[in-house]
């Protein structure tokens, strides 16, 4: 299985920080950080074809639990940068049914 190390967030903006929405990384994820961030200038390049104001970066995750589900937020500060964190969920407990043995099978509905 591969490991993922890092996730790439692009967000592009029509006019300044408003009107703001994701785009579509070049890769789902990456092996390495440093992976990420070599890849990240073209693909902010790429994006900037579209939009007026293309902000990126690479959020670094645990490898460990890339297989998790994960929620990713992200927001622009006021210092005008992208704020990305990824939170992973936590895994939903294993739900056990039981009956009585002795029950008439009729009667289940």
């Amino acid at each position: 299985m591969e490991h993922i190390a890092a996730i790439m967030m692009l967000v592009g903006c029509a006019q300044g920080t408003g009107d703001c929405r994701e785009l579509p990384a070049p890769s789902v994820g990456f092996e390495t950080a440093e992976e990420c961030q070599q890849l990240l200038r073209p693909a902010v390049a790429d994006a900037r074809r579209g939009f007026a104001v293309v902000y990126g970066k690479c959020a670094p995750i645990d490898p460990a639990l890339y297989i998790e589900d994960a929620t990713i937020t992200w927001d622009i500060t006021p210092s005008d940068e992208l704020d990305v964190h990824v939170t992973f969920d936590e895994p939903a407990m294993p739900v056990l049914l039981a009956e009585k043995a002795d029950r008439d099978p009729a009667m289940i509905n």
